[in-house]
């Protein structure tokens, strides 16, 4: 079988996208406003409200630390969650059988709109042919009354 033609595969790389995705959004992150969110959660459990009073503290060191001092901090914060999420998104996340299903999908509305292009198509043939049909009967009735017409005609 030589002669069969591959077809060509196109990969989605889903994984891809959502990793660069991730990384934007840590990229444009604003920690303070996260940390402050996170302060202001409703309590869920015990260990709560010890996270909360370090939180608080870590935000209390940020607010006290210089310009510069807070920049280099805030790139060593998004660069360490960077690879925590690419190490945990790697391990954890396997999208190949969602790229195999939005294939099927897109495949199944590419027939769903096959057929109702087909049945507009043959809706549009069988009204067309019917008025065909129906106005050359209505020419073979007409053609019959005026041949009737011109008999009665001949023998008056």
């Amino acid at each position: 079988m030589a002669d069969e033609v591959e077809k060509p595969t196109v990969s989605l790389n889903l994984g891809g996208a959502f990793s660069e995705k991730v990384s934007e959004i840590v990229d444009n992150m604003d920690i303070k406003t996260v940390l402050k969110k996170m302060i202001d959660m409703p309590p869920e459990g015990q260990d709560n409200g010890e996270t909360k009073e370090q939180l608080q503290g870590i935000l209390e060191k940020i607010e006290a630390m210089s310009d510069e001092e807070r920049e280099e901090f805030m790139a060593k914060i998004k660069q360490g969650l960077m690879q925590k999420l690419n190490f945990n998104l790697g391990q954890n996340i396997d999208l190949s059988g969602l790229e195999t299903a939005i294939k099927e999908a897109i495949v199944q509305k590419l027939y769903m709109v096959g057929a109702i292009v087909a049945f507009i198509v043959f809706l549009l043939l069988v009204f067309f042919g019917y008025k065909l049909y129906k106005s050359i009967k209505d020419k073979e009735v007409k053609r019959e009354e005026k041949k009737k017409a011109k008999q009665l005609k001949k023998k008056k």
